[in-house]
């Protein structure tokens, strides 16, 4: 297959974008299109080819210049698998939302793929503008999802989410503006080369100016401390099924630009010690914001935030064991948390609720999704044969190795407390015996797309549980290139 289908990763969910705002209200040319789309997707990460697309053929022997121009995309090992468990989760939300909602609405399934298209161009894009304008897509795109509930919390949590996303994003464009007046260029990759042969010197103050605001962007963009309350607001208020692809996009961004920070300014003292900051930031008051919760969907929510910050924790580390675990944990949790999203919104469409107090009992007439649902538990708390296990402890080694044991000691903590609250939650929707029952709401022929997906996601998580190799074998090489001793 010709390389020529990379760029076509980010074209196509566009594409479904305008398509599906314009078959609003023609219900079944909707689901038909939507059918075609998310088959050619999970289609085309497998069968396209690694390297380097020039998006417009734009090369760099035309201007005469060192430097790159045009949009540049990079689509290797690593991009290949997030890509693809991005759109698999993707699918498997639409499927869920297409089965079980009566009603269709072409602008909320625009909404979901411009937020897939635009995550995908986050993940390739090697120019710093073209990720700058795809991850405020992604951004924007959350935030649409959100309002969609029309609850009042859901516009309160979509206004604040905004505010700051318009600083976060005006500190990062001024940081690229930074990098470009000493490269002159955007392009990721020749910034890169620069600032490796000395042209650029990492004490120059414009390029620690410059790291200072991307990587303000980063802690917000992650959704990692001290924003972890913004973004774990933000998912719940949407609906789960949206909470769950919400979270993926948010982990991805959060490794890519995590990398990029790497691959410019890990040469510059205080970088990875204030990623490490909010990395356990994001752990620590996650875990205990989860703990506080009432509600069901809320608690997961703040168990995403948890969860990210192992992820950031692993980039923070730097090393090449510790950015392989890192990634290889955005990859476990995006797959174990979106089985809890989607096991959450099957409760509330049998239950009505998502309240731990009107919660109980559910195991007598959902066995098989509370089964299901209890394996995901298992895997977030880390707990084998379950993939969670697996990067958690790769996690735990590489800060140890790295000379950081009370970092492994808040991972083990922060585990510990995710296990008792996980265990908290299923007592309270599933075994605790509660009089009277709130009255079922869910026809069980839409509990059937729940527990489908749940199946799909919950059997990656055991595959890469007893077999991790398959996920490592794709994150081997960025790990090698990006990592770097700690100091």
């Amino acid at each position: 297959m010709s390389g020529e289908l990379i760029p076509i990763m980010v074209v196509a969910p566009l594409m479904a974008a305008v398509i599906a705002n314009l078959l609003h209200g023609k219900e079944r040319q909707l689901r038909l299109a939507f059918v075609g789309f998310v088959f050619l997707l999970l289609f085309l990460p497998l069968a396209s080819q690694y390297g380097i697309h020039i998006f417009g053929g734009h090369e760099r022997s035309q201007y005469q210049s060192s430097n790159a121009t045009g949009i540049i995309y990079l689509f290797g090992q690593h991009q290949k698998l997030l890509i693809f468990i991005l759109v698999l989760i993707g699918y498997l939300v639409i499927s869920s939302y297409m089965g079980v909602y009566k009603k269709l609405s072409g602008p909320y399934l625009g909404f979901l793929m411009l937020g897939i298209g635009a995550t995908s161009a986050v993940v390739m894009a090697d120019d710093f503008f073209n990720f700058y304008v795809f991850m405020e897509i992604a951004l924007i795109s959350q935030t649409a999802l959100a309002i969609a509930t029309g609850t009042f919390q859901a516009y309160k949590s979509a206004v604040k989410y905004l505010i700051i996303a318009n600083v976060c994003g005006n500190f990062l464009l001024l940081g690229v503006a930074m990098l470009l007046s000493l490269s002159g260029s955007v392009n990721i990759s020749d910034i890169a080369a620069q600032i490796s042969d000395g042209q650029i010197l990492m004490s120059d103050p414009l390029l620690i100016t410059a790291a200072c605001f991307i990587l303000f962007a980063w802690l917000y963009a992650g959704g990692v401390f001290p924003f972890h309350n913004i973004k774990s607001e933000l998912y719940a208020a949407a609906r789960p099924h949206s909470s769950a692809i919400m979270q993926t996009q948010t982990k991805f961004i959060l490794v890519a630009l995590g990398l990029i920070i790497l691959r410019l300014f890990s040469g510059i003292w205080g970088v990875r010690q204030v990623m490490m900051a909010g990395s356990a930031g994001a752990m620590i008051f996650g875990v205990i914001m989860a703990l506080k919760q009432d509600d069901y969907h809320k608690m997961l929510s703040y168990h995403a935030i948890s969860q990210g910050g192992y992820v950031a924790c692993g980039l923070a580390i730097g090393t090449p064991y510790g950015i392989l675990a890192g990634i290889f944990h955005a990859v476990n949790h995006v797959l174990y948390k979106s089985a809890l999203f989607l096991g959450c919104e099957a409760l509330e469409r049998h239950k009505g609720t998502t309240s731990f107090s009107k919660l109980g009992g559910a195991i007598h007439s959902i066995p098989f999704i509370g089964f299901l649902v209890l394996c995901a538990k298992l895997a977030i708390s880390g707990v084998p044969p379950f993939n969670g296990f697996q990067s958690k402890l790769m996690l735990m080694v590489a800060a140890f190795d790295a000379g950081m044991p009370e970092i492994t000691m808040v991972m083990m903590l922060v585990s510990v407390l995710t296990f008792i609250s996980m265990m908290k939650a299923f007592h309270f929707a599933y075994l605790r015996s509660l009089e009277p029952a709130p009255r079922n709401k869910a026809d069980p022929a839409e509990l059937t797309h729940y527990t489908m997906a749940l199946v799909i996601l919950v059997g990656l998580c055991v595959l890469l549980g007893l077999f991790p190799d398959i996920a490592l074998g794709y994150l081997e090489h960025v790990s090698l290139t990006a990592g770097a001793p700690w100091r």
